[in-house]
C-alpha cells in the first residue's frame, strides 16, 4: 500500500468561519454498493465505479475543512459540488491498475450578506499499479483523490481571497 495514501495534505490556513458544509452530488452516474474487482483479472479487464457519497466520504471532506479553517474572518456556507468522482480498475497482462478520480467546485457564500465570496473548481486523480487490486487500497485511493480536490480548491481560494476574484 502506498504511504502517500496516508499522508496528510499541507494544510491551508484559510480565513473563514465556515459554520455550514453542504455536499452535493451532481453526478448523473452514481452506482450503488462496492466497485466489482475481478478475482482473476485478464488483459483488457475494466471497470468503472462512481460510489454514491457516504458518510466516511463526507467526513474527509468535512475534517479536511476543518483542519484548513483559522476560525477567522467572515462567516460562511460552504457549498461542495461533486461534479464527476469514480474508481478505476484495468489490468494488463503484468499488472493491475487502481485510479481516484475527483472532480469539484467549492464556492463560499457569506452568512451575513449571504453573498457568494469565492468559488473554485479543481480536479485530483491518483493511481497505483500493483499485482493485485483489492477493495481496501481502492477506497482509500478514492479518499484520497477528494482530499487533494478539496486541497487544490483551497490553495486556489487562499492565492486568490485578497483580489476577491473567482476560480
Amino acid at each position: 500500500m502506498p504511504k502517500i495514501l496516508d499522508e496528510d495534505v499541507p494544510n491551508v490556513n484559510l480565513a473563514y468561519q465556515v459554520q455550514h458544509i453542504e455536499i452535493v452530488d451532481n453526478r448523473r452516474n452514481v452506482s450503488a454498493g462496492e466497485m466489482k474487482i475481478p478475482t482473476f483479472s485478464t488483459p483488457k479487464s475494466y471497470a468503472k465505479h462512481s460510489p454514491a457519497v457516504t458518510a466516511e466520504h463526507r467526513h474527509e471532506i468535512e475534517a479536511f475543512f476543518k483542519n484548513n479553517i483559522k476560525g477567522s474572518g467572515p462567516s460562511v456556507q460552504a457549498i461542495v459540488v461533486l461534479v464527476d468522482a469514480y474508481k478505476e480498475f484495468s489490468a494488463t497482462a503484468m499488472s493491475e491498475r487502481e485510479r481516484g478520480h475527483v472532480r469539484m467546485e467549492v464556492t463560499l457564500y457569506d452568512l451575513a450578506t449571504d453573498k457568494r465570496l469565492i468559488s473554485c473548481e479543481s480536479m485530483a486523480e491518483f493511481g497505483v499499479e500493483s499485482i493485485d487490486a483489492d477493495q481496501e487500497k481502492m477506497e482509500k485511493i478514492y479518499r484520497y483523490s477528494l482530499r487533494q480536490a478539496v486541497y487544490k480548491c483551497f490553495k486556489s481560494i487562499a492565492m486568490s481571497a485578497d483580489e476577491g476574484q473567482d476560480l
